[in-house]
Order: C-alpha cells, then sequence, then structure tokens
C-alpha cells in the first residue's frame, strides 16, 4: 500500500512539474475558454460593427444626399467608394503599429480618431469635404479589420480560435444591416435646420452620418476593460508580462485564484521573439518583405489572390445594394417588371429606355424606398445567420466551406441573368454576395499561417489589397453595369471559378489540440 501511494505521489510530481513550465499556446490552453473570451469576442465584433459600419454604410448616406450635394453618378460611386481608399492608405502603417506597439493600443488609438472624423463628416458643407472626411475617418477605423481579429486569435486557445474568429465575422457581416435599421426612422423624418456658419443645410441624412459614428466611441472605451494579446507580449520579450496577463484571463474564465495558474513559466521559441528595434521604414520594410519570401511566398500570393476575388465581388457589389434594390423596389411598386431579369429591371428604372427604346428623363430623386431598407436588413440578417452556422458547423472543414461558398456565389452570379423574374433576381442577388462570408475563414488563415511577429503585418496588407480590389470594383461595376450589366456577372462569376481553383491548394485543415 505504501508503494501505491509512493508511485501516485511521483506521477502527481511529474504531472506538476510539465505543468510548471510550458508554451504560449499551452499556456493559452489552460486559461480555459470562459467569461473573458465570450467578452473580448462581443468588443472584437462590435469593433469590426463599428469599423464596417463607417465603410460601408456611406452607401445609405450618399444615397439620401445625392440630391442636397447635387451628386452625379460619377461622383457618386466615388464617395461612396471613398472609405475603401482610406483602408487602403492606412493599412501597412497599422500593420506595423500592431506588430510593434501593441493589438489594444491599436484599436483605442483608431477607433477614437476615427470617431472624431467620422462624426465631422455629417457636417461637410460639399461632397468634395466630405470625401475627405470619410478618407481621414476609414483610414483610422480600418485599423481593427486586422487588429480586433488579431487580438482576439492571440487570446484564446487554439481550440475555440477558428470558430471565435469565425463568430467574430458576424457582425462585420450585418454591419450594413445595422446601418439600415437605424436609417429606418431616421432618414423619413422631415426636419429641416440651417446651420448658418457652416452654410449647411441639417437634414436626416446628415443625423445617420452621426448616429454611425458613435459605435467607435464606445468600443475605444470597452477595449479598456481588455488586456493587450499575450501572444504580443511574448513575441516583444515581456514573457513576466504575458504570464500575469495569462494569469488574469485564468482567472476570470475559472474563478480561481490568478496564484492557482498551472503555468509558472513560459518556454518561448527563439523564432517567437523580435527584440531588435530597427527605423520605422527599414521594419516596415522587413516585415512586408519577409511576407514575399520563402517559406511565406506561396501562402501569401495564393492568399492574397483569394483576397483580391472574394473582397473586389462581395465588398464592391455591397456597396451597390441600396442603388440595385431601391431600382428593384421602385419598378415593382409600379407594376413593372414581369419578364425582365435584375439587369433589364436597372436599365429599366435608370431612364436607359422604357422596353420600347424610348428614353425616360431621371429626376433627382433621393428617397430611399422602404422595402429598400428592409432588404438591406434581411440580407444582414441572412448573411449573419450563415455565418453563424459556419462558424459552429465548418470547424476542420474551413477550405471545403470556401469552396462552397464561392461556388454557390458564381451560380447564383449566373442565374440571376437567366431567370426573368424581377424579385428571384434579386434574392440571387443576395445569394451572389454571400461570397464575403469567406472573409472570416480567410481571416482564419492570416492568424493561422503567419509567425506572431509578422502576423499583423500580414492582415494589413492583406486588408489593403482587398479594400483597393473593391475601391476598384465598386467604380468598374458603375461602368459595366452601365455598358452590359449581363457581361458583368457572367464575369464575375468566372472570376469566382478561379478562386474555388485557387482554394483547393490551401494548407489541410489540422485538427486542433484538445
Amino acid at each position: 500500500m505504501g508503494l501505491k501511494e509512493r508511485n501516485h505521489k511521483s506521477l502527481d510530481m511529474e504531472k506538476s512539474k510539465s505543468l510548471d513550465a510550458g508554451n504560449i499556446e499551452e499556456a493559452l490552453t489552460a486559461t480555459g475558454f470562459g467569461r473573458y473570451n465570450f467578452g473580448l469576442l462581443l468588443i472584437c465584433s462590435w469593433t469590426l460593427q463599428a469599423m464596417g459600419m463607417d465603410l460601408f454604410g456611406t452607401s445609405f448616406v450618399v444615397a439620401a444626399a445625392v440630391c442636397d450635394l447635387q451628386l452625379t453618378m460619377q461622383q457618386r460611386a466615388l464617395l461612396t467608394a471613398m472609405p475603401l481608399v482610406g483602408v487602403v492608405a492606412g493599412a501597412q502603417l497599422w500593420g506595423y503599429i500592431s506588430d510593434t506597439k501593441g493589438r489594444r493600443l491599436t484599436l483605442v488609438l483608431s477607433m477614437s480618431v476615427g470617431f472624431v472624423f467620422a462624426a465631422l463628416s455629417s457636417f461637410a458643407p460639399d461632397w468634395k469635404s466630405m470625401a475627405v472626411l470619410k478618407l481621414i475617418s476609414s483610414t483610422f477605423t480600418s485599423a481593427s479589420n486586422s487588429g480586433a481579429y488579431t487580438l482576439l486569435g492571440e487570446s484564446c486557445p487554439e481550440r475555440a480560435r477558428g470558430r471565435s474568429m469565425l463568430l467574430c465575422t458576424c457582425s462585420l457581416m450585418c454591419s450594413q444591416a445595422v446601418v439600415a435599421v437605424f436609417a429606418y426612422p431616421i432618414l423619413p423624418l422631415k426636419f429641416v435646420y440651417w446651420i448658418d456658419f457652416l452654410s449647411i443645410t441639417y437634414r436626416p441624412w446628415r443625423l445617420l452620418a452621426l448616429v454611425m459614428s458613435l459605435p467607435c466611441a464606445a468600443t475605444a472605451c470597452l477595449l479598456q476593460l481588455f488586456h493587450e494579446s499575450p501572444k504580443f507580449l511574448v513575441s516583444r520579450g515581456k514573457t513576466e508580462q504575458a504570464l500575469e496577463v495569462l494569469k488574469k484571463i485564468y482567472a476570470i474564465n475559472t474563478g480561481n485564484s490568478p496564484s492557482n495558474f498551472p503555468i509558472t513559466k513560459l518556454i518561448v521559441d527563439a523564432d517567437q521573439t523580435v527584440t531588435r528595434e530597427d527605423s520605422f521604414v527599414k521594419a516596415m520594410w522587413e516585415q512586408t518583405v519577409a511576407l514575399f519570401r520563402p517559406p511565406m511566398l506561396r501562402e501569401t500570393l495564393r492568399l492574397f489572390y483569394l483576397v483580391t476575388v472574394i473582397y473586389m465581388t462581395g465588398s464592391g457589389f455591397i456597396l451597390w445594394l441600396p442603388y440595385i434594390m431601391n431600382n428593384l423596389f421602385s419598378v415593382l411598386e409600379v407594376g413593372g417588371g414581369d419578364g425582365m431579369n435584375l439587369c433589364t429591371v436597372i436599365r429599366y428604372s435608370t431612364g436607359q429606355t422604357d422596353g420600347n427604346d424610348t428614353m425616360i428623363p431621371e429626376p433627382c430623386n433621393d428617397t430611399i424606398q422602404e422595402t429598400t431598407l428592409l432588404s438591406a436588413m434581411m440580407y444582414g440578417a441572412l448573411a449573419s445567420s450563415s455565418n453563424l452556422i459556419l462558424s459552429l458547423t465548418c470547424g476542420g472543414k474551413k477550405r471545403v466551406a470556401m469552396m462552397g461558398i464561392l461556388a454557390m456565389s458564381a451560380v447564383a452570379g449566373v442565374l440571376l441573368n437567366l431567370v426573368r423574374i424581377p424579385i428571384a433576381g434579386g434574392i440571387f442577388f443576395f445569394f451572389f454576395l454571400m461570397c464575403a462570408l469567406s472573409m472570416g475563414i480567410l481571416s482564419v488563415y492570416f492568424v493561422e499561417l503567419y509567425p506572431t511577429h509578422l502576423r499583423g503585418m500580414a492582415s494589413c496588407l492583406s486588408v489593403m489589397l482587398g479594400r483597393s480590389s473593391a475601391f476598384l470594383g465598386v467604380n468598374a461595376i458603375g461602368a459595366l453595369i452601365s455598358a452590359n450589366c449581363e457581361a458583368t456577372f457572367y464575369g464575375w462569376s468566372l472570376l469566382l471559378v478561379t478562386a474555388i481553383g485557387f482554394s483547393w491548394y490551401l494548407p489541410r485543415d489540422k485538427k486542433p489540440a484538445e
């Protein structure tokens, strides 16, 4: 009996010793997944939603301001797409700041300053000043596109990482729907106030622009309640500080004392730390070039092609959602649309032809149909619920899920041309936009495939490329739909098919550690 007791004691001692020291992944696993992670998931989701409202909500504001600001079609497209330019302008800078100064600091700073300029844009006297203010605000708020994912992914155990990040994407997917929810009671209001010192007429669309900026301020405040990424702290050589953060996360998740945390020392691999401080330009250059050298070159090129196609499609067409849906419901409201596909409806409603080759003049109209706002809410609900199901079910099948999503969008792009029922065309357009679900899966790959000290730069460069593609897409879509609408959707469907081929060669999903 004494021998058995001694054997049990020695076994327990060996187990405790094995837990005394561990690497960062083992330490994160030891913290569990609980209240802290759920809270961080909520705040990171809200941060992404605030950014999405700043970027994509502009399409509703511009649609309602078209008469006040006397916008031409070209100016309307440029102003709608201007936030995407801001994303491109700030992406590499935010990648550097995120990788050198911290994920949380990056988010707090960017959302605070972004709020100020987004709020100021609601008082812009003309479209040019509004474009500049939206450019600046989006340059700052776009930092959350990579920062929120990175902070969340680096603060939770590996087994829950992919699912958490996909859940986080739900909020981004429904950001335009949230704007529609705010727009629904605000835009029908009839108030008009003249502000003399600004020489502007304050109308409901300006109030909507102001309301859309408020989540940026709220998230900047709430992020103060959370800690810096422990993985980032380890990468900067701050292992003691990282261990303290891990203990606090453990205490919040389990309710136990921080002193009970089973890991007392972090084992750090040589490639996990970056202690040398270079000049700003040199550091940014080295971080960028490292992504395009072996062994990362092949994965970078593959992922960046997918980013280009998916953002050009999802983000490019989503900014035209209010315009296309407004045209669709305007035609349906007057009893038209029989035997028309979606493209024919767009040509009919924009005054290109009435079906008998007679031109119809198009007066200035800044009224957004109630059904247009409801359709945006429906799309947001559909996209968010689909992303939620994807988060809970795809697990270790990210690659297969991405190929399935892209295939669905490609088929929908063909069917909206072939089916000559207007409302069916609108539904197929919704499914065509669902390729945006792949954005969340891509963000998981950017966290999983790159080392910690390059992760922020890789994510931000992908955002820069994605929003550049979206900016080109938004402006190209406006011109191409007018020139040959059907060919536009066929061409985009073909692009999605090529993306399926690239997705096939993504790394096979590995089974997460239990």
